[in-house]
């Protein structure tokens, strides 16, 4: 056929196809499958839609949450507990630190964490009260257990994992004591045991790992009845500080000298049996020599004559305060293992401060870190190490534990907070 334009050429029709049915013929009929539904539909896509918006809530709630309040207890101890010296410290949380945190501790907790002095590990922190105002104070520690002192009695702790091996009030011998506060409590170190009140005034006797008290003898009874109180908490003890101080021989001293007649800062003097030498060149301000606070008693336990000391302030008040300060102790923190402590402002007259650890030996800082106020207790291990409480950066809070090590190597934890 000639081609006419606008016409195309005639080609044959396609092969007939067979046509099949989804469902297949009568004879041999079929089941469709189903179709994959894809994704999560509608409902579904909902779902994980409201899922991630709550994750991205609770973990941006977590992580711009304030961080908890934290406040370090006085009453800190020492324990030695699979070769690792430990302190033992007792700290008020409150405040939850976001949803995540709110799950895992009350609104106020007292705690008890226990420290690695040697790497500033945390090796276990456990919930002792879900209220507050509660007064802690670690007596004393064995090779298994801990004691602590509360306002609600005594309390045995597992040195392995800080469990509660007797609750407060609840330790065999000490029933009478239970109604006592935590002054009604001590440790006797000639005894190597704990002490405990009771209501009649009698004496209880612990010894270190013991479960079960027994009576004291007339001795530690008469040693004990003007220490332990019926009434009152553990003491608080503050920091201390002093211009001068007693180093670890019992006669030398160091002590703070202006460097120059009216001038703000002041120096190290060290004065010994070979006389008397400059510790270093460093100036210090608004400066103070950190004391050593280990005895719990040592706030407290002091005896003194009122009108003899009125008199001896009258005819020499030097020798009267330096007498006065003596009763409560005057040891520099530290200087067993050759070192002390200079809590002092960086500069006249700023609101802020620091620690510095100078060597006794060269003079040298060995050591420094900024704290937001004036130091806490500072207390000395039984293995040369230096526990001294203190704030934050920025914070009056006392809540971080600075471990100075027999080295003078410095070591900052902060207590309560991940």
């Amino acid at each position: 056929m000639s081609h006419v334009p606008g016409y195309s050429s005639a080609r044959p029709f396609p092969p007939q196809q067979r046509v099949r049915s989804p469902y297949g013929t009568p004879d041999h009929p079929l089941t469709p499958q189903r179709r994959r539904g894809r994704g999560f539909g509608m409902f579904g896509g909902i779902l994980l839609s409201s899922l991630v918006i709550a994750v991205a809530a609770i973990v941006g709630e977590h992580v711009t949450a304030p961080d908890p309040d934290i406040a370090v207890h006085s009453g800190i101890g020492f324990a030695v507990y699979g070769g690792e010296e430990l302190a033992l410290v007792p700290y008020d949380r409150n405040g939850s630190g976001g949803l995540v945190d709110a799950m895992r501790h009350g609104l106020s907790e007292v705690r008890l964490a226990a420290v690695e002095l040697s790497t500033g590990d945390m090796k276990w922190d456990v919930e002792l009260a879900d209220r507050q105002p509660w007064p802690v104070a670690v007596l004393a520690a064995g090779d298994h257990f801990a004691y602590v002192s509360t306002d609600n009695g005594l309390m045995i702790l597992d040195l392995a994992d800080g469990g509660t091996v007797a609750e407060p009030g609840a330790v065999p011998g000490l029933e009478r004591s239970r109604a006592l506060s935590g002054a009604a409590y001590g440790f006797d170190p000639a005894l190597d045991a704990v002490v405990a009140l009771d209501v009649d005034g009698g004496v209880q006797v612990l010894p270190l790992d013991a479960l079960e008290a027994e009576p004291a003898d007339a001795a530690t009874t008469a040693t004990w009845s003007g220490v332990l109180f019926a009434e009152g908490s553990a003491p608080d003890i503050g920091g201390m500080t002093s211009t001068e101080a007693l180093l670890a021989d019992g006669e030398s001293t160091v002590r703070l000298e202006p460097t120059a007649d009216g001038a703000l800062g002041g120096s190290l003097v060290v004065d010994g049996p070979d006389g008397k030498r400059a510790l270093g060149t460093r100036v210090f301000y608004g400066a103070g020599i950190v004391l050593d606070q280990t005895s719990p008693f040592a706030s407290f336990d002091v005896e003194i004559d009122v009108d003899a000391l009125i008199a001896e302030f009258l005819e020499d008040p030097a020798a009267a305060s330096e007498d006065l300060w003596t009763g409560f102790g005057n040891t520099a923190a530290g200087a067993g293992a050759g070192h002390v402590l200079v809590e002092h402002q960086p500069e006249p007259g700023v609101d802020a401060y620091a620690l510095h650890v100078v060597d006794l030996d060269t003079g040298q800082v060995t050591a420094s870190t900024a704290t937001g106020s004036r130091l806490g207790r500072a207390l000395t291990s039984p293995g040369g190490y230096t526990a001294v409480i203190a704030a934050p950066e920025g914070s009056y809070w006392l809540a971080d534990l600075v471990l100075v090590a027999p080295g003078g190597s410095l070591e900052r934890v902060e207590i309560g907070r991940p």
